[in-house]
């Protein structure tokens, strides 16, 4: 009975441990909707009805973004690997911001809801889902993507659930959390902050890659610094 008592508070241990780790944590959709009031201070970026003020861009793929049902689709293309949009509406801020918005995969099993954004003159992309569905992090930081630098973690997301995802970047930071994990808190001062590779698109940028992915409720907000 001892040693039996003995596992079991071992399990225990390690199952809360990984909880408080992050991994595996539940996703968060509680009263999502398809379309929220946006809050004051915040601007849309997506009106849940066209693609006004957005470029479709061409990755060598035939991957063609729609709007169906009040979301952005950005589908994965039958002859290629990657599918996107550029904002390419009124300038927005490079310092000092937040974003939000949610984000499912309804097909594959890679990213589905990456963005690409500005970084003072640089860019970076927020990458979760990632390397066949397991890599979540920041790319790129001194010359090293999400699966090998500091911000590098390891846990997977489910298929058709919502995520809320929100990304605050200040002069010296870079914070942003999916669902109720961190998954991106580094001090920027005296990093390398830049693209993972030159054939991404720089501007401000959700990309899919090997898999179909809705996003919904758009914005951006301007912040102290």
């Amino acid at each position: 009975m001892f040693f039996k008592t003995i596992g079991l508070v071992v399990i225990l241990t390690i199952l809360l441990g990984s909880l408080s780790k992050g991994y595996h944590r539940p996703y968060v959709d509680d009263n999502l909707t398809v379309w929220q009031d946006i809050p004051d201070g915040w601007i849309s970026l997506f009106d849940g009805k066209t693609l006004t003020n957005w470029k479709i861009l061409q990755y060598g793929g035939n991957g063609k973004p729609a709007v169906r049902n009040g979301v952005l689709v950005l589908p994965k293309p039958t002859d290629g690997v990657m599918t996107g949009v550029c904002w390419v509406g009124d300038p927005l801020p490079v310092v000092n911001y937040e974003v939000y918005y949610e984000a499912r995969r309804v097909a594959g099993s890679d990213i589905f809801g990456a963005l690409t954004f500005p970084y003072y003159d640089t860019y970076a992309s927020l990458i979760f889902s990632g390397w066949s569905g397991v890599v979540n992090g920041l790319s790129s930081i001194d010359g090293y993507d999400a699966s090998e630098n500091e911000t590098s973690q390891r846990f997977s997301l489910t298929d058709n659930r919502w995520y809320p995802v929100q990304l605050r970047v200040t002069s010296d930071s870079i914070r942003a959390t999916v669902g109720l994990d961190m998954i991106v808190d580094i001090a920027t001062t005296g990093k390398d902050i830049h693209l993972r590779a030159d054939y991404l698109d720089t501007g401000f940028t959700l990309w899919t890659y090997l898999s179909t992915g809705e996003i919904r409720n758009l914005r951006i907000r301007t912040i102290e610094p």
